[in-house]
């Protein structure tokens, strides 16, 4: 059976970067984390939904990327559709174009449950609060993207902004693993200070805590021992990913390792591959991770 279960919306983005360029793809946390999996060699099992305006060549993405699509439904008039612009520094402003009908609990298939690990990505709010507590009675190990609980839309515009998690502390300690980036997490708090929004997030009892920085690599925190994880060098080209791909490269090896550093730069380094290239499509494989490890870390033993 599947190794990791991805739940959350397919989307289809559009993205702009400097000067003038203007690129489609399909995107998502399921689909950037089935990417992953197939560079790394692993299956998962998505569960996702997209209307019935989703493009039919999109389709052709998905099975090319080998994940098992068994709760996977075209239902509703609406996908989920983004616009990503991004400035010459990297900083993105994000507009929420259309949304796709809600995910719910009986939405995951029964064979589903055989797998124990289920991660969480939700990123407009697909999914409500009920929901956690539902796989958590449900699930060995669940994981959980925070974006979905911290956008919303500016007034009067379609610009997703970030907003406080009014229940956080209620739910953080359901689970596993809380992935966020080092905004998302100062927002969820409504904190002004990184460190304060750790020391928030850590005293709900949260025991594992993966925070990317972009450019500045990640920090992991396993029962409040800090893991420090390098950015891998490389040339930036779409940025778009690199979030979904890095925690799925981290879950897939550490229930395998139990290894935080490890897993964390297997992560990073699948990370780094992903924003060399445009579009979801792996242009890299295990054996290409390993090697850029090996190149930069003599001493790295795969596990």
């Amino acid at each position: 059976m599947f190794q990791l279960i991805v739940l959350g919306s397919i989307t289809e983005d559009i993205i702009r970067t400097p000067p003038d360029n203007v690129a489609h793809f399909i995107g998502g946390v399921p689909i950037y984390a089935a990417s992953v999996a197939k560079a790394l060699g692993e299956q998962i099992g998505i569960v996702s939904k997209v209307g019935t305006d989703f493009h039919i060549k999109n389709l052709k993405v998905i099975n090319s990327l080998e994940a098992d699509l068994t709760g996977f439904k075209i239902i509703g008039q609406s996908s989920m559709k983004f616009e990503n612009i991004y400035a010459v520094n990297g900083k993105r402003t994000q507009n929420i174009l259309s949304v796709s009908d809600k995910i719910t609990f009986d939405d995951i298939p029964k064979e589903y449950f055989k797998t124990e690990c289920i991660h969480l990505g939700p990123v407009f709010n697909e999914v409500d609060e009920k929901f956690i507590s539902q796989v958590r009675a449900s699930f060995k190990f669940v994981s959980l993207d925070g974006q979905g609980f911290t956008r919303g839309k500016k007034e009067n515009s379609n610009q997703v902004v970030l907003h406080p998690w009014l229940d956080y502390e209620k739910f953080l300690p359901k689970l596993d693993v809380l992935k966020v980036d080092d905004f998302e997490l100062k927002g969820i708090t409504e904190s002004t200070k990184l460190d304060e929004a750790i020391d928030k997030a850590l005293a709900t009892g949260l025991e594992l805590l993966v925070i990317t920085r972009a450019h500045k690599g990640s920090i992991i925190y396993y029962r409040k021992k800090r893991f420090d994880i390098p950015a891998i060098p490389t040339e930036v080209v779409d940025a778009t990913g690199a979030g979904d791909t890095f925690i799925t490269a981290f879950l897939l090896e550490y229930l395998k390792t139990k290894d935080c550093y490890y897993s964390g730069l297997v992560a990073a380094t699948a990370a780094a591959y992903k924003i060399s290239f445009s579009g979801p499509i792996p242009t890299y494989d295990r054996q290409d991770i390993l090697t850029k490890l090996k190149s930069i870390y003599p001493d790295f033993q795969e596990k």
